[in-house]
């Protein structure tokens, strides 16, 4: 399943300038000012690839899934295609489907699609699988590329799940979460932080995503809570079916939500599963259990994305910390 994150810019190359520094002349020396730095940019691609990645995610021996990238000539002469093809060690988790007849001659403002499946063999090694579409123009030149990841399961068996550092992985994340077992460390670990409840960081909606689900076959709310009389008011925001579970970026039911305004106030998440209730902050919940661990989201190359993290949830207390994992956008710890 493709992933439905917020574009990050994470494959985007800036022009690059070069300075100097130049020491104050002697008053009795008379020089010219220094010719301007050399400038160093990267020529415009020819062709337009969206999007740049895609994510996939689903049991080896029983996965069949694609999703479609189109690809736009952007400049102005025409562009060949001479061939589109998918490299990488784990190029063999992927596939390219119901590409149009190669070479093809794209002109000014044309476009074409193929699509990319996902089939990873039975004997395919558990864990995040990389790959990536390569087009290929001339002998010496390439297109834009779009980046695959796969995250690959055994089984539905709760042993088997992946766990929390492969599931980030394989969005694109580069979190450091403690530890990349299935059971997390007791305590604060890698880059979590202690953080029971939020406000908003700018004026405006907060996104609220789910961003992956490896639970048992289950019915889910989830939502956020306010404090009134010491008592948490949950509001829902979105729900998942039963069925909609083991795998990266959950289909959502139909009236579910990815936003909401909190306004100034403090707010904290919850998540109803099956008969369970659990809340982030711990002493809500049955004997003080920590249910949700927090942490920054940073993007590949450890880049921190700003006012953004990531919320895990464990809900029978195992230690996974993947059953529901929320990504908070907009957001700020409450103080």
């Amino acid at each position: 399943m493709r992933s439905h994150l917020l574009p990050l810019g994470l494959l985007s190359l800036l022009p690059l300038g070069v300075g100097c520094a130049t020491t104050k002349p002697k008053a009795e020396v008379k020089t010219e000012a220094p010719l301007p730095p050399p400038r160093v940019e990267k020529m415009r691609e020819p062709l337009e690839v969206t999007p740049l990645e895609l994510h996939f995610s689903g049991l080896r021996g029983a996965t069949t899934a694609s999703e479609s990238v189109a690809v736009k000539n952007t400049s102005n002469g025409p562009v060949q295609v001479s061939e589109v093809r998918i490299v990488g060690l784990q190029a063999a988790t992927f596939r390219i489907v119901s590409v149009p007849l190669l070479p093809l001659i794209l002109r000014p403002s044309a476009s074409f699609s193929f699509a990319v499946g996902f089939e990873p063999p039975a004997d395919a090694d558990p864990g995040v699988h990389h790959g990536r579409v390569r087009l290929v123009l001339t002998e010496e030149d390439d297109g834009p590329p779009c980046d695959l990841t796969g995250l690959v399961t055994k089984s539905k068996d709760r042993a088997d799940e992946p766990p929390l550092q492969q599931v980030l992985e394989a969005l694109g994340y580069d979190v450091d979460v403690g530890a990349g077992t299935l059971v997390l460390p007791a305590g604060l670990a890698g880059d979590q932080v202690k953080a029971l409840t939020f406000q908003r960081a700018k004026p405006g909606n907060v996104g609220y995503y789910l961003i992956a689900r490896y639970t048992a076959d289950e019915d889910s709310i989830f939502g956020y809570y306010l404090v009134e009389g010491g008592k948490p008011v949950p509001t829902g925001i979105g729900s998942t079916s039963s069925a909609r579970n083991q795998t990266l970026n959950p289909e959502l039911d139909g009236e579910s939500r990815t936003s909401f305004d909190p306004d100034d106030a403090m707010f904290g998440l919850y998540l109803k599963s099956g008969k369970r209730i659990l809340y982030s902050d711990a002493s809500l919940n049955a004997a003080g259990a920590a249910a949700a661990r927090v942490y920054p989201l940073r993007s590949r190359g450890r880049n921190l994305v700003q006012d953004a993290y990531v919320v895990a949830f464990d809900e029978d207390g195992d230690g996974d910390f993947q059953d529901h994992v929320f990504m908070l956008w907009n957001v700020k710890p409450a103080p």
